[in-house]
């Protein structure tokens, strides 16, 4: 994998006598499938190449000529950085190299965004690289790979070097339509092809629709960021565009309570342990796995879960019961030790309780659809049918309001709505008997 270099190494003579002469170029990447290429050989003139990703994988390179020396002067067959990246930029213009282009991103490192926005005109990609950069501090790692993967995939290649100033309505909501019509497979050499959604089963299209949204909530924080630190003179381009409606779909797959006994019954011991610990918390399956000895708070008969999804921590507290299990796994342990290990006293991993889980549950009936994940909803759910609040859920969950828990719930928190409704909303208009009586029903008698 060719490294991907900032501006920086490539502006002036000095920077770019700097890096180590190798047998493999430098690349500058302008956007997606799009780099400026710069050669240091050992013992040989310098030299400017562009190189484009074509839509087979495969790259196709272009010489632009040698690079300037300082000793020697300029002259016509020596560019300079600017020289060069003008050059490479009308190469690409060329209809012949267009129809070839890949919109696919370059392969980069896990996390890094895939162009190296330039110049002090602001850009879609100066906003993307000054937003991301910023949220890596506050997101766990998987959330922040999770955005750039989103950016490289959907944003950039599209309008990443699209002006901010010359940003339409247009520009933004192409990105949502973009993503909904397009499909990228899995696995090494997986492209990206044309759909047309209305051959789209419902629930593909909606899965397509829900990852639009997505991209588009991310590409107006961002735009938004800019915005408001004055990078962005107005807001005319996102403020009107709105995401696909109605694409939300409610959690479905959760356990009764009886159903959750039976599951518990059944596990072996080791796997018993750590759903209990999910149905008595509601965390993550990553998060049972770091769950210290000494986060169980005594005092509080509550578990203190580190920060994984986002920057906060959060408090849960827990059962009496769910407190005895939890106290009983720390006995003998140091604070450090970890609550939960495998029955020879390894650490766990995704992976391994995924390779677990799955046959577990096909033996207990319960489709494909169910894993481990579906414990967090039903540990939601008995809460919510438990009378639990919302509000209650939510900071349990680690949500930051409950619109989530109500958005996510909603045919359980219906359900606790009205029940507490009826108990709530008793006018008493009529007495009993008239409740009973046809009087209510009859015509009116004059």
């Amino acid at each position: 994998m060719h490294r991907v270099h900032a501006m920086e190494y490539f502006e002036t003579h000095i920077a770019r006598m700097s890096l180590r002469p190798r047998d493999k170029p430098y690349h500058y990447v302008i956007k997606a499938g799009q780099a400026l290429g710069f050669h240091r050989y050992f013992k040989r003139p310098c030299k400017w190449f562009a190189r484009i990703r074509r839509t087979d994988g495969h790259c196709v390179r272009k010489d632009l000529g040698l690079s300037e020396d300082d000793r020697l002067g300029t002259s016509p067959d020596r560019l300079s950085f600017q020289q060069a990246l003008a050059a490479a930029k009308a190469w690409f213009e060329l209809p012949d190299i267009q129809a070839v282009s890949s919109l696919d991103a370059c392969r980069v490192p896990a996390g890094t965004l895939c162009v190296c926005p330039i110049g002090t005109e602001c850009t879609v990609s100066h906003v993307l690289a000054d937003f991301l950069a910023w949220r890596k501090q506050f997101r766990s790692s998987s959330n922040y790979y999770s955005m750039v993967s989103t950016a490289n995939l959907y944003i950039v290649p599209l309008i990443g070097s699209v002006p901010c100033s010359q940003l339409t309505a247009a520009d933004v909501r192409s990105v949502a339509l973009h993503v909904e019509t397009t499909s990228r497979g899995y696995g090494p050499g997986a492209r990206r092809k044309h759909v047309d959604p209305a051959t789209l089963l419902d629930e593909a299209r909606r899965k397509r629709r829900v990852t639009a949204n997505h991209a588009l909530h991310m590409l107006k924080k961002a735009l938004k960021s800019a915005f408001d630190e004055g990078k962005i003179t107005n807001d005319h381009a996102w403020r009107s565009v709105r995401g696909f409606p109605h694409v939300e779909k409610n959690r479905v797959e959760y356990l009764s309570l009886t159903q959750a006994k039976r599951m518990v019954d059944a596990a072996r011991p080791d796997l018993r342990r750590l759903i209990l610990a999910a149905l008595y918390t509601g965390c993550r399956v990553t998060e049972l796995f770091r769950i210290p000895a000494g986060d169980l708070l005594d005092a509080r008969m509550a578990l203190y879960v580190h920060p994984m999804k986002t920057y906060r921590g959060r408090t849960i507290a827990l059962p009496e019961e769910g407190y005895h299990f939890f106290k009983s796994l720390a006995r003998g342990k140091s604070r450090r030790e970890p609550l939960l290990v495998r029955r020879d006293g390894s650490p766990w991993s995704s992976n391994y309780v995924s390779a677990i889980f799955r046959p577990f549950v096909r033996s207990l009936g319960h489709s494909d659809d169910f894993v481990f994940y579906s414990l967090r909803h039903t540990y939601a759910s008995l809460l919510l049918q438990a009378g639990t609040p919302p509000i209650v859920v939510a900071r349990q969950l680690g949500h930051l309001n409950m619109q989530t828990v109500i958005r996510t719930y909603a045919h359980v928190v219906d359900d606790f709505f009205d029940i507490e409704f009826r108990q709530s909303f008793r006018p008493g208009f009529l007495t009993e008997p008239d409740l009973f009586s046809n009087s209510l029903v009859g015509d009116d008698k004059l």
